[in-house]
């Protein structure tokens, strides 16, 4: 990177201090919604004197340490040919803890391998201090680690999780305390199964660890304090009783536990009593993450019935004061602390909603004061966005399903009509900025979101529903959403087409096979299209519980994942078809795609084609996202018009 694209990038990022309510309003484009983020994040030191912003300059990230009282640049860490600055903290007033982020020519997307470098806000004492090319590591096996505490009394190491960089089943974590000046490990404590998060407790204590087992069963274990050994927490919980953060005194943790599969609620159990009390639950979802000021320091939760709300463990709590007064001030939108000072004097603040895709602010707590810093893009305008709608709808066997609901700005009926189904499909939608949904609306379409039977956050009991039933009840559940779109007056019924990524992609081929007469167009993008392919090509049955997961997921039965497969049924389709992919996907191999293209053509059937090699799961590089966008809205105007 050149010093006057650097200092074009950081004035930029100075001069945004102030809104840019003045600059003409420009018609958002589709280069507009293909770009990434141009700031990813920003904290403050624990002595509130510099600032550290991850900056995308040049397709790269690059982590810039400023002044927090001039602004002034005092170093730049700046990506490489192999490698960039990721997701970083604070570990005292000087040094950065990076996750480092390899950049290979094989795939497009970075790769995180678990490397943590750390640098002072100077630049001095920079080096690696964890992971394979670190010189701690030099004649042993590759390791990889993850940041999991800043111990506030040891200005000189943290805790961390680490093991053997290996995909195989029988690699144990542990947690290790890091010196991150020298590199220098001293273990800890070893997990007792593989996959494992660990809760540590506010004396930089490993206390309770979970993982998954062989058969894709969550087991869940904890000690007593240092030098106890670990010990099965309970067999009954099975996965249903999840610890989330200690009270202050350590005598009592905060859980989440689900009871017959409803929805987990938050709970307060004394850990020598064993008694526990209900704290709160929603009959509709689960808890989506914890809220945070720092990396173990959590003091509430985020709940998305429809927009996003919080629930907070203590009142009193100085964060919890902080967060409920900024998330009132912001009118609903979601709030995230990024990080504070020691004490909590300033704070820095993102604030994100359905037109905002992130805001981050400078708060004093002592003046109530906030400082615009910069927005995440720039050139994203939020009255140019079209606001994102919550809706509920019943299905015939009695569940909720939860939706979203977009449409184009200045339309309310007969819209051509997209209907977007998500990933996972154990994953689920929110209501928030999302770059797709606002590229279609900007182009003029309504887009149809549903959370369907299936999807995380409702429950067991909602998501095992899906279960053997990913061809069947799942598109019966996407056609209700749709069908609730006609009936509303908000879709035009000769106008839909369907489309999705991953399982999503997997969706919008099944539901134009189930309800061919419905759907004009579908487009598949990193789509599994195979079901029984998903044994023999990809890396799912890599892992441990694999073949658990899919067993359990699918069901055993052969003919059954044939019958719920849309490359065996292509003859049903009406649908002209747009397919897109990855050369390089791990999780849906170019096999299903391919043999999705070889179906059609044996069946003469429409369809257009667009892979890009070097891309994986989903398309990274700016140029590829922009030539699927363009081929995608193409496509659309071709098959419904706009």
């Amino acid at each position: 990177m050149t010093k006057g694209t650097l200092m074009k990038a950081i004035y930029s990022f100075i001069m945004l201090f102030a809104f840019i309510a003045a600059a003409p309003v420009n018609s958002a484009t589709v280069e507009d919604f293909s770009r990434h983020l141009q700031y990813y994040n920003v904290k403050i030191s624990p002595d509130g004197k510099h600032l550290a912003a991850l900056v995308n300059v040049d397709g790269g990230k690059s982590l810039v340490f400023l002044d927090a009282k001039t602004f002034t640049i005092t170093y730049t860490l700046n990506a490489n040919k192999k490698s960039q600055p990721a997701d970083y903290y604070w570990a005292n007033n000087e040094r950065v803890i990076i996750q480092v982020e390899q950049l290979r020519g094989a795939l497009e997307i970075p790769l995180n391998f678990g490397e943590l470098y750390a640098v002072n806000y100077d630049g001095r004492k920079a080096r690696m201090i964890f992971g394979y090319r670190s010189k701690s590591s030099i004649g042993l096996s590759a390791q990889r680690g993850f940041l999991l505490d800043i111990l506030k009394e040891d200005r000189k190491h943290v805790l961390i999780q680490a093991q053997k960089l290996s995909r195989k089943s029988d690699v144990l974590p542990r947690v290790s305390k890091l010196n991150i000046y020298s590199g220098k490990e001293k273990r800890v404590k070893t997990a007792p199964i593989s996959y494992s998060q660990f809760l540590i407790d506010n004396e930089g204590i490993p206390r309770f660890v979970s993982g998954i087992d062989k058969n894709y069963n969550t087991k869940l274990f904890y000690s007593k304090g240092k030098g106890s050994d670990w010990q099965s927490f309970s067999d009954d919980f099975k996965g249903g009783f999840v610890p989330v953060a200690f009270t202050e005194n350590n005598q009592s943790i905060y859980a989440l536990k689900s009871k017959n599969g409803e929805t987990q609620g938050l709970y307060k159990y004394d850990l020598q009593t064993q008694k526990e009390t209900l704290l709160y639950r929603s009959e509709l979802v689960e808890p989506t993450y914890s809220i945070k000021s720092n990396v173990n320091q959590v003091f509430g939760l985020r709940i998305d019935e429809d927009y996003p709300s919080y629930i907070y463990l203590d009142d009193n709590n100085a964060s919890t004061k902080l967060h409920k007064a900024i998330f009132g001030a912001f009118k609903g939108d979601n709030v995230e602390i990024t990080s504070a000072t020691k004490g909590g004097k300033k704070v820095i603040v993102k604030v994100s909603g359905d037109i905002n895709p992130g805001a981050f602010y400078l708060f004093d707590t002592v003046t109530m004061q906030a400082r615009h810093l910069f927005n995440s893009a720039p050139w994203i305008k939020p009255q140019e966005l079209a606001q994102v709608e919550p809706f509920r709808i019943k299905t015939p066997d009695g569940y909720t399903l939860n939706g979203f609901m977009t449409l184009p700005i200045g339309k309310s009926s007969n819209i051509p009509t997209i209907v977007l189904p998500h990933g996972g499909p154990h994953a689920r939608d929110y209501w928030q900025y999302n770059r797709q949904v606002q590229m279609f609306a900007n182009a003029g379409y309504a887009v149809i979101q549903v959370n369907f039977r299936g999807s995380t956050g409702y429950g067991d009991a909602f998501k095992e529903a899906g279960y053997e039933n990913w061809g069947s009840k799942i598109q019966d559940d996407i056609l209700l959403a749709t069908k609730y779109a006609i009936q509303q007056g908000v879709a035009d019924k000769n106008r839909l087409c369907i489309f999705g990524g991953s399982f999503g992609g997997y969706s919008a081929l099944q539901s134009a096979i189930r309800s061919p007469d419905l759907f004009k167009c579908a487009i598949g993008y990193a789509g599994v299209y195979d079901l029984p392919l998903l044994y023999a090509d990809g890396d799912i049955t890599t892992l441990r519980w694999g073949d658990a997961y899919l067993n359990k997921t699918l069901g055993v039965d052969e003919a059954k994942q044939i019958a719920q497969s849309p490359i065996y049924h292509v003859d049903k389709l009406k649908a002209p078809v747009l397919i897109i992919h990855g050369e390089d996907d791990l999780r849906a191999p170019i096999s299903h795609a391919n043999k999705l293209r070889a179906a059609l053509e044996q069946q003469n059937h429409p369809y257009e084609w667009l892979v890009k090699d070097k891309e994986g799961h989903g398309f990274y590089k700016e140029e590829n996202l922009l030539e699927a966008n363009k081929k995608i809205l193409s496509f659309l105007e071709k098959y419904i018009g706009t």
